[in-house]
């Protein structure tokens, strides 16, 4: 029997939520960007762990030592923020599927900009003139200032210096990404993937897999 999706290859793998026969490409290709996978498919998860354990885990990797240190201690200390930044782009992916890679490198640098602006003692907001970018830019913008200034007095503060230092390791991922074309949709295409959504979460699931957790 054909692929449901492609109609061209061999289906394989029963596919929940086409309840029909899919190939393993489409299975890996197309899940959750063209199919609504649910979350309990077996082929999702494990699609995910090898994703984010393979793909994932080069991105955060760099030849120089200073840096990878810097990286490993970002992601230990605060990978609460990185994944609440990543899941805010993943979801702003889904509202506008135009979001690529180079957008996302664009709001990251105006927030840095006005972040290390701010650390000098000026405060100013970069904004972006490219309305995916500057949508996604507001977006993070208030993530960082939620988790700066938590509205619940018990719960941790996040430092300038510590925000910037997070910011500055997820721009150097997107970098990494970037380097297959100025047109990349990997690191957004990736997030979707790998991101469970928001309404099929439970409470003890994390929202986002961090490459070597």
């Amino acid at each position: 029997m054909r692929c449901f999706v492609c109609g061209q290859r061999k289906g394989k793998r029963h596919c929940p939520a086409k309840n029909a026969l899919i190939c393993a490409q489409c299975c890996g290709e197309e899940r959750i960007l063209k199919i609504d996978c649910p979350e309990s498919c077996g082929y999702l998860q494990a699609g995910r762990e090898r994703e984010a354990g393979q793909e994932g885990l080069r991105h955060y990797r760099t030849s120089d030592p200073f840096e990878q240190e810097k990286r490993a201690r970002v992601l230990g200390e605060f990978d609460f923020v990185i994944t609440d930044l990543q899941t805010a782009i993943a979801a702003e992916r889904k509202s506008s599927r135009d979001l690529s890679d180079m957008d996302v490198a664009e709001s990251l640098d105006c927030l840095l900009k006005t972040l290390r602006t701010e650390s000098n003692g000026v405060i100013y907001e970069t904004t972006s003139n490219n309305l995916a970018a500057e949508s996604l830019r507001r977006q993070l913008s208030a993530r960082i200032q939620s988790l700066r200034y938590p509205k619940e007095n018990d719960q941790p503060r996040l430092h300038l210096k510590d925000a910037i230092e997070c910011l500055e390791v997820l721009r150097a991922v997107v970098a990494s990404h970037l380097e297959a074309g100025p047109s990349s949709l990997r690191f957004v295409d990736f997030l979707i993937r790998n991101i469970p959504r928001s309404d099929r979460i439970g409470p003890s699931q994390p929202s986002i897999i961090i490459p070597g957790r």
